[in-house]
């Protein structure tokens, strides 16, 4: 805390040293991609989850399917029954628990309305796919961790 007061009465107090001083705060927030991303703040790692993906999507379609599209954020695929896994199905609860309380019905039917997102064929952009349908298994991918 001197050091800082020091640096602002000082006129060394830039706009760079503000920004070194920032940066390592928000790097967190920049750690995961998408709608799918679940931050563990307990053990300070991310997961990405497949059933959650929205904005990801078409992303995940052009690269061959969630795993792949994990691998390509460097991101390492969870194995079904591990301490990771369940973990991360502990996590999805309390979000899914979380969102639950501060999504309205209003909200609800308000998103099913009339709204085909798609063309007169019938078909839709990988944007507006349900991710359930499009990968019935779930994919769960967690940040490797270096001790």
């Amino acid at each position: 805390l001197y050091c800082l007061i020091h640096f602002i009465k000082s006129g060394i107090f830039t706009m760079k040293t503000s920004v070194y001083l920032i940066l390592p705060f928000i790097s967190v927030a920049w750690g995961c991609i998408g709608d799918g991303c679940i931050h563990d703040r307990m053990e300070n790692r991310f997961y990405w989850i497949s059933s959650r993906a929205k904005s990801e999507i078409a992303s995940a379609v052009e690269q061959g399917g969630p795993s792949a599209y994990c691998q390509s954020l460097g991101l390492v695929v969870t194995s079904p029954g591990s301490t990771l896994w369940s973990r991360s199905l502990e996590l999805l609860r309390m979000v899914e628990e979380s969102e639950s309380r501060f999504t309205s019905r209003s909200e609800d039917n308000s998103d099913n309305s009339d709204n085909s997102g798609g063309d007169s064929d019938g078909s839709s952009d990988a944007e507006s796919r349900d991710p359930d349908v499009l990968w019935p298994a779930r994919t769960i991918c967690h940040e490797m961790k270096w001790n």
